[in-house]
């Protein structure tokens, strides 16, 4: 992806809530002294690859997106998933765009090649929707936190998701999934449009409504694990990251 026409016709969406579970408020908790929101939105802004906009489900996110001349839209009310969320705000105000990604808001450290290497997979014209997985690491084999996903890799570090699951089964073609998705804007029109199915349901994993419902998943393995924020001990160790981060960069 290096075109300036790919790059105008892309357009990443950041859904942010602050109602998680797990970690409630997560996406305004700050590290290094800027809430984890607004590390992600810089992120990927410094990074050129399309438009960048916050679809924000709570007004005290969009106030302090608007405090760093972040853009941010705040949805209507309770969605069932980020994709859901993410559309409501494409199809309000940014139709014209042929790629949406779907970036979670609470990565705020991910390399450029992986998101590169995620969008690129969409050459494809048989993809529906595109993400990405890693090498499933011993301990995270029992961990419910960590997605995994089934999918048997060709040669050319690619292949197409089979299941996606929170408890571990004895396979070699499981994966450590990555929660970054980007779809065709007639994939994501089509996958809001179906209704949640009880694999979407049981599990909570949204990516479930599409292989449920035969929309092709393609899978690029890659060995850029971003760093994601899911509990107290994940903002532990991020804030520890980028205070020593910031330390080396000001040396």
């Amino acid at each position: 992806m290096n075109s300036k026409k790919e790059i105008s016709n892309t357009i990443i969406l950041i859904p942010a809530r602050l109602g998680s579970k797990r970690l409630p408020k997560k996406v305004i908790k700050k590290i290094n002294g800027t809430p984890l929101i607004v590390h992600v939105a810089n992120r990927i802004i410094q990074m050129n690859i399309g438009k960048v906009v916050v679809a924000s489900g709570d007004e005290q996110i969009s106030e302090i997106l608007d405090k760093f001349k972040i853009t941010s839209h705040l949805t209507l009310g309770n969605h069932k998933s980020g994709s859901d969320r993410i559309y409501e705000i494409f199809n309000r105000f940014y139709k014209s765009y042929k790629i949406i990604v779907n970036l979670q808001g609470d990565m705020p450290y991910f390399s450029k090649e992986l998101i590169v290497r995620t969008l690129d997979l969409m050459e494809n014209k048989e993809v529906d929707i595109a993400t990405s997985a890693i090498k499933l690491k011993e301990k995270e084999k029992d961990d419910a936190n960590v997605v995994k996903v089934k999918v048997k890799i060709n040669k050319s570090k690619e292949g197409y998701a089979e299941d996606f699951l929170r408890t571990f089964s004895c396979s070699n073609d499981l994966y450590h999934h990555i929660g970054i998705y980007v779809y065709k804007s007639k994939s994501l029109r089509r996958f809001v449009s179906l209704k949640q199915t009880k694999n979407e349901k049981i599990r909570k994993l949204e990516q479930m409504r599409a292989l449920d419902n035969n929309l092709k998943i393609k899978v690029a393995l890659t060995n850029d694990e971003p760093m994601s924020v899911d509990t107290n001990s994940d903002l532990r160790k991020t804030r520890y990251f980028f205070k020593k981060k910031y330390i080396k960069t000001n040396v």
